[in-house]
């Protein structure tokens, strides 16, 4: 009788918990990938497989509409109809050519630009090269890839948004994980059923529904706290804009040196391209109104070692403040096509000096600014 009692109660148990078990598995396996996102990257980024090889998941083509990461689903949100492909490896790029490679964040990734906009792709189509964007990932990724080990890239070009450079791992910061990584992916890639197995699985920890419903709820009652200052939305704010004292200025260059010591020790020409922040080139719409220094500090102390740095700054600067031309989406803290086309011509412009005149197609690829 006891016994019975028990199946009974276990029974209850099961039904009552099995929606909860039943539903992961079919956001996972019954409803599309993107479901339950607001753009591609949240759909397709890996979340917990961190085996993998890539970000993202391989071998993918999407198109979507998508909404700024600073206020998705709110009447602030503009939308932007943009179409994704990732690799084999699962990077951001129709296939795994590399003569020049970028390494960098989410906006070398190119967050809610359309594949054809990203840096990698504006920047082939003005070189006689295939460029390989390799974003979000670190230099450390970089180094302990067995792929740019065998074929290794003519030019590496490693960017960062202001706000991350100090916190950039310097040489050597997580080698065992890097090549831990790279070992487990080789071996997912290798297997489509190992693929599969891995991307299902990750999907299935997302809890889509549950995270959507929860910052529904979030905006219903005001918990979701938004940065905006004059119809512009920010990801720090006046934050963004800290002062750094010399010494920290001296620490990040010592990275960044390491950076170019080690990719040159293979052989290879190295840039680095910091990005300025949204609140650097809009200072003047914050609070405070102040003008940051801490790009200009830092690429000066850079010249001084004989790092090549492509400095974007004043061509922002001119082209906000002079032209009134917007660098990023009212609703995003990535910037837009036409920073990016901005960013092609400087890169451009340093290339000059490493690659043969021959390896370069003509002047065409001066870039007009679209208003």
């Amino acid at each position: 009788m006891q016994n019975n009692g028990v199946k009974k109660l276990l029974g209850k148990v099961i039904l009552l918990v099995s929606p909860f078990i039943a539903w992961p598995l079919i956001e996972a396996t019954v409803l599309p990938i993107d479901f339950f996102t607001f753009r591609i990257w949240e759909a397709i980024s890996v979340n917990t497989m961190r085996v993998m090889s890539g970000p993202f998941y391989p071998n993918q083509h999407m198109l979507m509409e998508e909404e700024g990461e600073l206020a998705p689903h709110t009447p602030f949100a503009t939308k932007r109809k943009v179409e994704w492909f990732t690799d084999e490896f699962g990077y951001r790029n129709r296939d795994t050519k590399c003569d020049v490679l970028l390494i960098g964040d989410s906006n070398i990734t190119g967050s809610k630009l359309s594949q054809e906009e990203t840096l990698a792709e504006v920047l082939e189509q003005q070189l006689n090269k295939e460029v390989y964007s390799f974003a979000p990932a670190t230099i450390n990724r970089f180094l302990a890839a067995d792929r740019f080990k065998q074929d290794a890239p003519e030019l590496v070009i490693v960017s960062s948004i202001e706000r991350r450079i100090p916190t950039l791992p310097p040489v050597g910061d997580n080698t065992l994980g890097s090549r831990f990584r790279n070992m487990t992916g080789n071996a997912i890639n290798a297997s489509p059923a190992l693929t599969y197995l891995a991307i299902t699985a990750d999907r299935i920890s997302k809890l889509g529904l549950y995270h959507r419903l929860q910052a529904n709820i979030e905006r219903s009652f005001g918990k979701k706290e938004y940065i905006a200052y004059n119809n512009e939305f920010f990801l720090e704010g006046d934050t963004a804009n800290r002062a750094y004292t010399d010494e920290e200025i001296m620490q990040i260059a010592d990275v960044l040196e390491g950076y170019k010591h080690a990719v040159e020790e293979r052989g290879i020409q190295f840039i680095f391209m910091p990005i300025p922040n949204k609140e650097n080139i809009y200072y003047k719409l914050l609070p405070s109104r102040k003008k940051p220094d801490f790009l200009p500090r830092l690429i000066a102390e850079l010249r001084k070692r004989e790092v090549l740095v492509v400095d974007m700054q004043g061509t922002f600067e001119q082209l906000y403040e002079k032209e009134n031309i917007k660098l990023f989406p009212v609703d995003d803290a990535h910037w837009n096509g036409i920073a990016v086309k901005v960013a092609s011509q400087h890169v451009l412009q340093s290339i000059d000096g490493l690659l043969a005149p021959d390896q370069k197609k003509d002047e065409k690829y001066l870039v007009q600014y679209n208003r």
